[in-house]
């Protein structure tokens, strides 16, 4: 029995010992100065990119616009005006619990202009009271 304490004891005391001499040597290693640090360059200011990204209805002028009209929370139609045109969407009624894109629920409704009033890029007749106003 006094064979095993001693064994465990001199066995604790060498862990110790081990455990001290690698601390003695992380302690030596890190009191080494650190390398400085590269010096840095100076960059030259790149060309400015070719392509500008505008947010719509940033420019003055340029009629693009979209109204919403809801009813109790839900969007019952969205007016969109993109330069001399302006086109409504309004959402397809859903059958019961239908969620879109289901199998129950009906096909998506496409963009609506009302009559006479799509640009087809032709010249437009001046009305009488532009033309009133040009000739001052």
């Amino acid at each position: 029995m006094i064979t095993r304490s001693r064994s465990a004891v001199s066995l604790c005391f060498s862990l110790l010992m081990l455990s001290l001499s690698s601390l003695a040597h992380a302690q030596a290693i890190s009191d080494k100065p650190a390398p400085p640090p590269p010096e840095l360059q100076t960059l030259e200011e790149g060309e400015p990119p070719a392509v500008t990204i505008k947010k719509p209805g940033e420019e003055q002028g340029s009629g693009n616009s979209i109204t919403e009209r809801r009813d109790h929370g839900q969007t019952k139609e969205v007016k969109v005006k993109s330069g001399p045109s302006t086109y409504y969407l309004k959402p397809t009624q859903q059958l019961g619990g239908s969620t879109p894109g289901d199998v129950q629920s009906g096909p998506p409704s496409g963009a609506q202009w009302q009559i006479k009033e799509f640009d087809w890029g032709g010249k437009k007749k001046a009305k009488e009271g532009e033309a009133g106003d040009a000739s001052k």
